[in-house]
């Protein structure tokens, strides 16, 4: 299945702002905005979109809890999720995470990085 929608949930306006340039210069995906968990998991209840990119570490509702919501709702469990961070040990971060995320992002990261991990991502839920 294509990424079409990607929903980014960041608390840095001015990441979130990159990220989206980023997204929209691959030219075929539609960028929908988050800033925290909370409001992301508004933006899921209310349209659909094809993977999730969080960064980890936000209030009131950090990229863990979002994770969490999300596996315990049917609907949402099955959606690929990339969780984004600066913090750099990655053996750590991928125990936190376990195998309900598609994929880890280390911030900061390239164009090429992100795309990468979205078809990653994405190819892992088509498996």
């Amino acid at each position: 299945m294509p990424v079409r929608t990607v929903l980014v949930v960041e608390d840095s306006p001015l990441t979130r702002r990159m990220i989206r340039r980023m997204l929209e210069q691959h030219g075929s995906l539609d960028v929908v905005e988050a800033g925290d968990g909370r409001e992301a998991m508004e933006i899921l209840n209310s349209q659909a979109v094809d993977i999730v990119l969080s960064d980890l570490h936000m209030e009131p509702m950090d990229g863990h809890g979002l994770m969490a919501e999300m596996r315990l709702r049917p609907a949402l469990a099955h959606l690929p999720f990339i969780m984004m961070t600066a913090q750099h040990c990655p053996d750590s971060i991928r125990r936190t995470i376990g195998d309900h995320s598609s994929h880890y992002l280390p911030k900061p990261f390239t164009r090429e990085q992100l795309y990468a991990a979205l078809q990653r991502s994405s190819a892992r839920q088509a498996a």
